[in-house]
């Protein structure tokens, strides 16, 4: 399997982790990958964040509100639902890191592989 175009990640406080791989063709993703450590809460926002990614372009999910994920998530207990936020974070990271890789691709080889 190749490396990604583009990794983000986004931790909360409380030890949650959300970690989104993209690949893209272009300006569009065609392939998601993701990692969490947290609770189901974080892995099912982790879950709806990489599915909403599928297919779309870059301006597409830079454009996703933590209120769509809920959406489709529907059931977060009301003290979850930071999770959702964490998943649009690391979503948009990884965007803006397959950009950034796009424009200067020698940044690649050199990015951290290690969660923050």
């Amino acid at each position: 399997m190749s490396d990604p175009d583009g990794i983000g990640r986004a931790a909360s406080d409380c030890g949650d982790l959300v970690e989104i791989h993209l690949w893209t063709s272009g300006k569009s993703v065609v392939r998601t990958a993701f990692r969490v450590e947290g609770c189901g809460n974080t892995l099912a926002a982790a879950a709806a964040a990489a599915a909403l990614a599928q297919g779309r372009s870059f301006g597409e999910i830079l454009g996703l509100q933590p209120a769509d994920l809920l959406e489709r998530i529907a059931g977060l207990p009301e003290g979850a639902r930071h999770v959702a936020d964490l998943a649009v974070e690391a979503l948009r990271a990884a965007v803006m890191d397959a950009v950034g890789n796009k424009a200067e691709p020698w940044k690649r080889a050199y990015r951290s592989r290690t969660p923050t």
